[in-house]
């Protein structure tokens, strides 16, 4: 398997709900997951090709032909990559100011990976690099229109990147796949991802791919052997979980969050009312984990008319942590 990078560009703010929340549509996340991204693909495949599509895109998964991972930001020339969750005990003090800032960071620039794993093994402090972060939340009023009724105000929350910055993936598949999903990509991007992309939210234009098997810099060449490395410890990029039959194994050891998965299934042939998917609670992407494992996808609508899956096959880094 052969993978890529994809960077987005975002033409409009997003709206990427948060999971975890009861009233999502008041606030929006600065970034997807690789369920969200599964799910829009497959829609995107469904209009271009019909049911074909989506079929195509399942059975690749199921096959072990297409992993993705969470969205990560990038700004400038710096991809980002979630912090992992594990202490760092080290040697140095930092003093209380830094303390905070590394409480609430989220990212790591790849570039600076290195030394917080070695922060991790009892070297020196890792001193968070000052960022202002990758764009600005916003909030608009919108109103809703019933025939013969008074206009509903509501709020919606979005979220709107700086003019360099945006998000990056990761997708890997055969080679020779790699221009179909590119293609699938930019007629997404066209519509957009995340919500209320009838309102024009979550349209993007892809940046770049960079093809992961040809490194070129510092930071891919790190990212190509990461993925292939075979370490003691594996950085969790996708959020994801493992099959029951192998969900004890993979959490021993194991340093981890939990994170919520829901929402409704969309489509127009599955039920006459609309219907919520089944809820899980998925590791985080920034799990680290002792042990691999493969995932897939979990069948979340059984009481339709098909099947409705949610994405769960991983990409996992190997590091040293």
């Amino acid at each position: 398997m052969s993978c890529f990078l994809f960077s987005l560009r975002f033409t409009a703010p997003v709206h990427f709900g948060l999971s975890d929340a009861a009233m999502s549509l008041y606030a929006s996340e600065e970034t997807f997951r690789a369920d969200t991204l599964f799910s829009a693909l497959c829609h995107t495949a469904l209009h271009a090709e019909g049911e074909a599509g989506v079929t195509r895109l399942c059975e690749a998964v199921q096959r072990g032909e297409l992993t993705l991972s969470d969205a990560m930001p990038y700004c400038g020339d710096t991809f980002y990559l979630p912090k992992p969750f594990i202490h760092a005990p080290s040697s140095e003090e930092l003093p209380a100011k830094q303390r905070k800032t590394m409480k609430k960071l989220r990212w790591l620039p790849m570039h600076a990976f290195e030394r917080f794993s070695v922060s991790v093994h009892g070297g020196a402090a890792f001193v968070p690099e000052t960022a202002e972060g990758f764009g600005v939340h916003e909030d608009y009023t919108k109103a809703a229109v019933t025939d013969g009724e008074d206009a509903n105000p509501y709020q919606v929350g979005v979220f709107r990147f700086f003019e360099d910055c945006g998000l990056w993936f990761m997708l890997c598949c055969p080679e020779e796949d790699g221009p179909y999903y590119e293609t699938l990509l930019r007629l997404l991007g066209m519509s957009g991802i995340g919500g209320k992309t009838s309102a024009g939210y979550g349209s993007f234009e892809i940046e770049d791919v960079i093809f992961l098997d040809e490194p070129f810099d510092d930071q891919t060449e790190w990212l190509h052997d990461a993925l292939a490395q075979e370490n003691s410890s594996y950085l969790l990029l996708t959020t994801a979980l493992p099959e029951t039959e192998d969900l004890e194994a993979v959490l021993e050891g194991a340093y981890y969050q939990l994170t919520r998965r829901g929402g409704f299934i969309q489509s127009e042939t599955y039920a006459a009312e609309p219907q919520k998917k089944d809820t899980q609670y998925f590791l985080a992407a920034g799990s680290v984990l002792k042990r691999k494992f493969s995932g897939g996808l979990f069948n979340v609508g059984e009481s339709g008319k098909h099947p409705v899956y949610r994405y769960s096959a991983p990409v996992l880094l190997g590091v040293s942590l």
